[in-house]
C-alpha cells in the first residue's frame, strides 16, 4: 500500500473501471487498489477482468471481477446491484471503455470510407456506454454522501486529423458530457472529470501500429517517449482522491506535448503530404 501523506488515501472508496482488462484499465484498477480502494474490475472479455482482479488480491488488495457490455441497461443494473453488495456503494467510477482493437480500430477511416455501423458502434460505446455507467452509479454515489466519476476521453477529440473520424467525434462529445454531469451533480458532492491521454503505449496500440510509425510518433511530442498506461492511472487516482477535491468539470490533457506546438514549425519533424481522396 502506498503512502497518504500526498492526499491520495484512497482507503475506504469503492471504485468501478470499465474496459479494465488490459492496458489503461488495467492500470488505473491496480493504482487504484494500491491506494487502498475496493476495486470493481469490469469488461466486456470476463476472462482479462478476472486475470486483473487476481493480480490485485495477490498484492493484497480487495477486487472483484465482473463481465460487463456497457452498451446494455440491463448489465449496469445487475453490475451495480453487485458491487453494492459484494463492496459497498460505488465513490468512484473510471469510465474508460472504447472499442480500440485493431479489427475497429483500422476501419475508422475518413467521411467517405468510414461504415455507418462501425460509427453506430462507437458512439454506443463510448457516449450510451458512459451515459448508462453515470444513470447506474451516480445514485450510489449519492447513497454515500458524494463521490468522483473520470471518463477517458482523447486528444483525438479536441484535434483534426485523417482518420478515427468516428472515435474522434465520440470523445468530443464525452468531454461535453464531463461537464453536463459535473454541472447537473456538483451540488450534491459529486465531481465529475475527463482524462485526454495522447500517444498511450497500450496492447491496441502495438497491434496497430508497427515499430517505425511508432518512432515517427514519439519523434512528434516534446517529450520524446510514448505514454504509457501507468501515466494515465497516475491521473485517475489523483481525480479520485481528495487531492483534487476542488477540481471538476475540467478535462486533463495527458500527451506528452503531443497537442502544444504545430508540426510544421518543428524542423526535426518530417510529415506525410496528405493524399487526395479516390
Amino acid at each position: 500500500m502506498m503512502s497518504a501523506a500526498d492526499g491520495r488515501d484512497l482507503t475506504g472508496q469503492v471504485a468501478l473501471v470499465t474496459g479494465a482488462g488490459s492496458g489503461i484499465g488495467a492500470a488505473t484498477a491496480r493504482a487504484l487498489a494500491a491506494r487502498g480502494a475496493a476495486v470493481a474490475v469490469t469488461d466486456l472479455v470476463g476472462e482479462a477482468a478476472e486475470r486483473v482482479a487476481k493480480t490485485i488480491e495477490q498484492d493484497g488488495g480487495r477486487a472483484l471481477a465482473h463481465t460487463l457490455d456497457v452498451v446494455q441497461e440491463d448489465a449496469w443494473a445487475a453490475a451495480v446491484a453487485r458491487v453494492e453488495a459484494d463492496l459497498g456503494p460505488v465513490t468512484v467510477l473510471h469510465g474508460n471503455a472504447a472499442p480500440t482493437s485493431g479489427e475497429v480500430i483500422n476501419r475508422d477511416l475518413d467521411v467517405l470510407s468510414i461504415e455507418g455501423r462501425l460509427w453506430d458502434v462507437m458512439m454506443a460505446v463510448v457516449l450510451r456506454g458512459n451515459m448508462l455507467a453515470c444513470r447506474y452509479v451516480i445514485p450510489s454515489m449519492l447513497s454515500a454522501g458524494g463521490g468522483s466519476i473520470i471518463l477517458t476521453t482523447s486528444i483525438k477529440g479536441r484535434i483534426g486529423s485523417t482518420a478515427r473520424t468516428a472515435y474522434s467525434v465520440a470523445k468530443a462529445g464525452l468531454e461535453q458530457f464531463v461537464r453536463m454531469v459535473a454541472t447537473e451533480y456538483g451540488p450534491f458532492g459529486i465531481r465529475c472529470n475527463g482524462i485526454a491521454p495522447g500517444i498511450i503505449a497500450t496492447p491496441a496500440l502495438r497491434e496497430t501500429a508497427g515499430e517505425e510509425y511508432m518512432a515517427r510518433l514519439r519523434a512528434a511530442q516534446l517529450i520524446p517517449r510514448l505514454g504509457t498506461p501507468e501515466d494515465i492511472a497516475a491521473a485517475v487516482v489523483f481525480l479520485a482522491s481528495e487531492a483534487s477535491s476542488f477540481m471538476t468539470a475540467h478535462t486533463l490533457v495527458i500527451d506528452g506535448g503531443l497537442s502544444a506546438f504545430v508540426p510544421v514549425m518543428a524542423p526535426q519533424l518530417d510529415l506525410p503530404a496528405p493524399k487526395r481522396p479516390q
